[in-house]
């Protein structure tokens, strides 16, 4: 669809943002969160300088926020993302390393590799989102985490389904 990296990232950006501040805010039961802005982190370009990278998950942690009333809560939690995903991509590169200007997604890396980066980043987030909310650990709160975490996940992958369909 775009051929530019930019322009896409640019859409990516703004559907992601209108999706979860539009949408998502207003489904879910109780407590349980849903959250697929994440993506927009998971599927930018591993070359991105770091202190873009910062900006741009600040950048769209407080237009979440915006939606949300969040206080900062969700621009908190992606830039702590955007500092740790240099460590998860690492840990987690493919044998033969990451090629020059390859996206994270699941139609260049393969669905296995993917599920496994896009858990470990979403169950990061889904955790710091709803322990900076309560402040306080309890059962409850990782039933929270784990059946948001879920959920997240399910949307995560019905996008990678719909937008990338090489999988």
């Amino acid at each position: 669809m775009f051929r530019n990296p930019y322009s896409a990232n640019i859409f990516r950006f703004f559907f992601l943002l209108l999706i979860q501040g539009l949408v998502l805010q207003y489904i879910g039961y109780k407590n349980i969160y849903l959250f697929i802005y994440p993506l927009f982190l998971m599927l930018l370009p591993l070359e991105i300088p770091h202190g873009l990278l910062v900006f741009l998950c600040f950048l769209m942690g407080i237009s979440v926020d915006i939606f949300y009333n969040g206080f900062g809560l969700h621009a908190s939690v992606m830039v702590a993302l955007a500092f740790a995903r240099p460590l998860i991509c690492g840990l987690m590169e493919p044998r033969g390393g990451f090629e020059v200007g390859q996206i994270l997604s699941a139609g260049n890396l393969g669905f296995r590799w993917f599920i496994r980066y896009s858990a470990v980043i979403a169950s990061i987030h889904m955790f710091l989102v709803i322990l900076l909310e309560e402040l306080s650990l309890s059962w409850f709160m990782l039933a929270r985490v784990f059946i948001g975490f879920l959920l997240s996940m399910l949307l995560m992958l019905l996008y990678q389904f719909i937008f990338n369909p090489k999988i």
